[in-house]
């Protein structure tokens, strides 16, 4: 029997453990293959709903689901945390001293937020990239009367790369709801010389952000915050004073990558772009936020990358060459407002071209929301 392991839950762990199920269907039946997936918690976070809470488009409880209900049940779920990844014996050391053997292992381990690695932030910054943090800026907006603003990002990269982009413009239509965006200031702060990274997203983004009267500083890399002061600090030298600062923590890969001498200095894996195996891994593919591949770490990226693996596992399962290739599709809508909405769609050779915000880019995103469980999560599509 031929073992498929599967490190990771959320959009690419779940979505490609079913979808190698799948494709495997006939296999998994007859006992030639198990599909195993090693989740820590068992609970699958869709951490896009997290920026929907702060606004009170989604409920917290949408945002969370038992993962074993979301697996098909041919699918064993395996609840541990991953100590390691011994490549050399083909096996997954969990804590707890046990072992977990693989044939083929897919690493979607996502990343990992660590507020603590920049000054200040646990102590003097609002966040909404998990769960309580994003409840915590719900109840703090909710008793903010006026004042400046400021939305920053304190490392790169960061996962969902256009959320500093929504949370600003929706923040904006959030204030003048309410009717006190007369009375407020805001502020975005970007660390490169530009508001997004890729130009022809960040030009109409930033004309937008001149036509809501938002003030704009980059570069902004953030060195430390001051929260006795409400002030923030740039390496460049600025000093931006707030009341109510928003930013997204630094990332960094999972702890075991590192411990498994997989990763870079961010544990991140090395990770061919097109084929998803890891640098130098015949037998480990990787996809979602845990690559270092240098393209958006979004819920998309991870499922388009998941039918690129779902096919090269298949094909190595019955002993052909992999050849299935990932050619950087990503697909992101961009909130505009708590109504309005645009998109970004591209890949490699692509550049993305959004166009003209409107009710109904946004209305698409309700819907994927709505649908996400069973279309993405489950694979039923």
């Amino acid at each position: 029997m031929k073992r498929v392991v599967v490190l990771g839950g959320g959009i690419g762990g779940t979505t490609v453990a079913n979808r190698i199920r799948k494709a495997l269907e006939g296999e998994v039946a007859s006992g030639q293959v198990q599909v195993q997936l090693v989740d820590r918690e068992g609970v699958h976070a869709y951490q896009p709903g997290y920026l929907m809470v702060v606004f009170e488009k989604m409920r917290p409880e949408e945002t969370r689901r038992d993962e074993s209900l979301l697996l098909h049940k041919s699918i064993q779920l395996v609840k541990g945390e991953v100590e390691k990844v011994d490549g050399a014996a083909n096996k997954i050391v969990l804590k707890g001293g046990k072992d977990l053997p693989y044939d083929i292992l897919v690493i979607a381990s996502g990343s990992v937020i660590h507020p603590e690695l920049t000054p200040g932030f646990v102590e003097g910054a609002h966040s909404f990239y998990d769960l309580e943090n994003a409840q915590k800026l719900r109840g703090a907006l909710h008793g903010f009367t006026g004042g400046k603003i400021v939305i920053s990002v304190a490392g790169m990269p960061y996962k969902c790369p256009v959320a500093p982009l929504e949370v600003t413009f929706m923040l904006d239509d959030y204030l003048r709801n309410r009717g006190i965006r007369d009375k407020c200031e805001i502020h975005y702060t970007y660390p490169i010389p530009k508001v997004f990274g890729i130009d022809t997203v960040a030009q109409p983004m930033q004309r937008l952000m001149g036509e809501r009267g938002i003030t704009v500083h980059i570069p902004f890399n953030v060195d430390k915050i001051d929260p006795a002061a409400k002030s923030m600090k740039s390496v460049e030298g600025d000093t931006l004073p707030y009341d109510l600062l928003i930013a997204i923590p630094p990332h960094r890969g999972a702890d075991f990558v590192g411990a498994s001498g997989l990763g870079d200095k961010g544990n991140w894996i090395p990770t061919d772009r097109y084929s998803l195996k890891a640098d130098g891994r015949e037998n480990i593919f990787v996809l979602g936020d845990a690559t270092n591949i240098p393209i958006s770490k979004a819920g998309s990226t991870a499922d388009y990358e998941a039918e690129v693996v779902t096919q090269n596992v298949a094909s190595m399962v019955r002993g052909e060459a992999p050849t299935a290739r990932y050619e950087g599709r990503v697909y992101c809508w961009i909130m505009t407002g708590l109504a309005q909405a645009t998109y970004i769609k591209f890949d490699y050779l692509h550049p993305p071209h959004p166009p003209t915000p409107s009710f109904a880019h946004y209305w698409n995103k309700v819907i994927y929301n709505r649908t996400y469980w069973d279309l993405t999560a489950r694979a039923l599509f």
